[in-house]
């Protein structure tokens, strides 16, 4: 196992103990000192085709930037609920995003074997160091970021998304339609 991925192997681990011990992470790195920052963070990462996406891609849209990898086992179960989150909320303006910290065979094996709907990023060397802007220095998985059309930065999470908490977020944050107001 190379040296980043046994970092992010023991960050998850860290945080799927603290998650069972009831200790907030993300009340540690505040503690520490660590914030997410105001405004967005751009990024230039491809995809599994080669085709490379920005942040500046998405403007326009509420954007959640989810990091993730496929040995991740927290990772793995929420990746339905962004599934259908994206199913449910694409034409009201979410664009979600995950960027993988993973090796792009397996993530490509993932996403056929899931037909995962939404864009899917593969990390970096820079990967750390962006979820580390983004408020999270560990890299502990998953890690998520809710950007608003305006480039402000709405919330981050740190764990997994339950399938009402992650509705209730996008709900928060998308205007109001017609069929969603019935």
């Amino acid at each position: 196992m190379n040296r980043k991925r046994r970092l992010v192997f023991g960050f998850v681990a860290l945080g799927l103990g603290a998650a069972v011990l009831g200790f907030s992470v993300a009340r540690y790195f505040r503690s520490a000192g660590i914030e997410t920052p105001a405004r967005a963070v751009d990024f230039s990462l491809r995809d599994l085709a080669g085709k490379t996406y920005t942040l500046e891609s998405y403007r326009g849209k509420l954007v959640l930037l989810n990091f993730w990898a496929t040995w991740c086992p927290p990772c793995r179960r929420e990746i339905p609920l962004f599934m259908e989150a994206e199913k449910r909320y694409r034409d009201r303006g979410l664009a979600i995003v995950g960027i993988s910290i993973d090796s792009p065979d397996a993530v490509a094996r993932y996403w056929q074997e899931l037909r995962i709907n939404y864009t899917l990023l593969l990390a970096d060397d820079n990967a750390m160091a962006l979820m580390a802007a983004y408020g999270n220095p560990g890299g502990v998985l998953p890690y998520s970021v809710l950007i608003r059309p305006d480039g402000t930065v709405a919330s981050v999470k740190l764990g997994p998304f339950a399938e009402k908490e992650l509705a209730d977020l996008i709900e928060a944050q998308l205007p109001v339609t017609q069929a969603s107001a019935r």
